[in-house]
């Protein structure tokens, strides 16, 4: 009784010890966005800003006072958009070609695949 015990114990551990878990988000990237606001209203660092797939806010995070900032989240696949609340974009320089500020000029659209962006300047109007 006591051998067959032990043997059950082992066999739990082992297939506990031999088990994969699966992360779902194994498969999921992380959009990581970084830069520089020029802005001339401090106001403006009172609102956060946004990393944005389909609607859904996957970061946000508040501008430092010398307008520097740090976004990162997960991101899967398609567009997204670094955007803001209640400001609008002028223009902004980046080495990461496809970018484009939106029509109503509160973000401005990454294209898919692009996980990487760092914005040297994103002048405010």
């Amino acid at each position: 009784m006591k051998f067959s015990f032990k043997i059950q114990a082992i066999f739990c551990l082992l297939s506990i010890l031999f088990i994969q878990c699966k992360d779902d988000d194994a498969n999921i990237f992380r959009a990581y966005v970084e830069g520089k606001f020029t802005y001339s209203d401090g106001k403006f660092l009172e609102d956060p800003i946004h990393l944005v797939v389909d609607k859904k806010i996957i970061a946000e995070s508040f501008p430092k006072e010398s307008g520097s900032f740090v976004l990162a989240g997960p991101y899967d696949k398609g567009a997204y958009k670094l955007q803001l609340k209640d400001f609008k974009i002028k223009s902004f320089s980046t080495d990461t070609p496809g970018c484009k500020i939106s029509s109503d000029s509160l973000s401005i659209e990454i294209p898919d695949g692009v996980t990487y962006v760092i914005f040297n300047d994103i002048t405010l109007k």
